[in-house]
């Protein structure tokens, strides 16, 4: 019997970040027949601990956290043969864990470093130079789009050539049956509304009084429905922050996500609702052209008119929205962890051997 590879998830798989999230999708659809997984679990965290987790090595976190981070760490690596490590927390100390015990290890770099990406990421790590010396201290580091590596390359001097993309649990955000007769209802969601572009969406309400404009999400500083009211949009809905079964309830009655971020890496959320058959409309800052097709299974601009115009053409042609759903679908199948975990696969194993 062919030994099974241990790989170390380095992501709290019960809490809602978007490294541990995809650390919980690999624990759960990585091949139990080749791998065995390990994963961290934080006190109290707001996901659950069900089915997609059996049979993976759950280390947990307990107070008092600073100590108990270190612990989390070194057992995990001592196990593994393998370590995937995203989060960038305590690089300097795993650094030397993995050179102490001759384990190999990988990372994914997941933003472009524009202004806001890269002082993001001076707070996990320092400065420019201890940046890109954490996005090196692993075996190998991975883009996840061609764009965000060669930006990196050129605005950091990170070298990170080879893609890994991220997946979608295009099983939780299924598209049900329904014909479009004319665009009504647009979905916004973000976790950082401000960043994420809501601004925009709000001078769009103010452009279609006869759409309504659903927004998901939350932030320090930006109280939405203070700013509805302020502004007096009346066809403008706060939801609030939604779980990923309430997102999907919403979206059922979705025609069209826009998405006015300018700073990204790759926002799942396009793939969430590209699932339900909602297409978006995404800003090209980061390199969203890679994955979206414009005007086949979604719309890739450049200014808040550009996406005006959108809104009108698909106005005056309602009829292109079921296209567009069709291959808003297909999109998100082409990027369901179901199959993209064959990738990862791949990497584990060529890194064992």
């Amino acid at each position: 019997m062919t030994k099974k590879i241990k790989v170390f998830l380095g992501g709290y798989v019960n809490f809602t970040n978007a490294q541990n999230l995809n650390c919980r999708a690999l624990a759960k659809y990585l091949n139990k027949d080749k791998f065995e997984c390990a994963a961290m679990l934080f006190p109290n965290g707001n996901l659950t601990v069900d089915e997609d987790l059996d049979g993976v090595k759950l280390i947990k976190r307990h107070r008092p956290l600073r100590i108990s981070a270190w612990l989390v760490y070194l057992k995990g690596i001592m196990w593994c043969d393998v370590a995937y490590l995203p989060k960038g927390e305590l690089w300097h100390f795993c650094n030397k864990i993995l050179r102490l015990f001759g384990k190999k290890s990988f990372t994914t770099m997941e933003g472009v470093c524009d202004d806001v990406y890269a002082q993001s990421m001076r707070n996990v790590y320092g400065t420019d130079n201890d940046v890109r010396a954490g996005y090196s201290y692993t075996t190998k580091t991975y883009s996840i789009t061609k764009y965000m590596a060669s930006e990196n390359e050129r605005l950091m001097g990170i070298v990170a050539p080879e893609v890994l993309y991220l997946g979608c649990e295009v099983e939780k955000f299924v598209a049900t049956p329904r014909e479009h007769k004319k665009l009504r209802n647009v979905v916004f969601i973000g976790t950082d509304m401000r960043r994420k572009g809501v601004v925009d969406i709000m001078e769009l309400a103010k452009r279609f009084p006869e759409l309504t404009f659903n927004l998901v999400g939350g932030g320090l500083g930006f109280d939405a429905i203070s700013e509805i009211k302020r502004l007096n949009l009346m066809n403008c809905k706060y939801h609030g922050v939604l779980s990923h079964e309430q997102i999907a309830e919403l979206v059922e009655n979705m025609d069209l996500h826009i998405f006015p971020s300018r700073s990204e890496g790759f926002p799942k959320v396009t793939l969430e609702t590209a699932a339900m058959g909602v297409p978006s409309v995404v800003y090209s800052d980061y390199g969203a052209a890679e994955w979206i097709t414009t005007g086949k299974n979604g719309y890739v601009v450049d200014t808040i008119d550009e996406i005006g115009s959108v809104i009108k053409h698909l106005q005056q042609y309602p009829e292109e929205l079921d296209t567009l759903a069709e291959e808003a679908i297909k999109l998100a199948k082409s990027f369901d962890w179901k199959v993209l975990v064959k990738d990862w696969e791949k990497v584990i194993e060529d890194m064992e051997r």
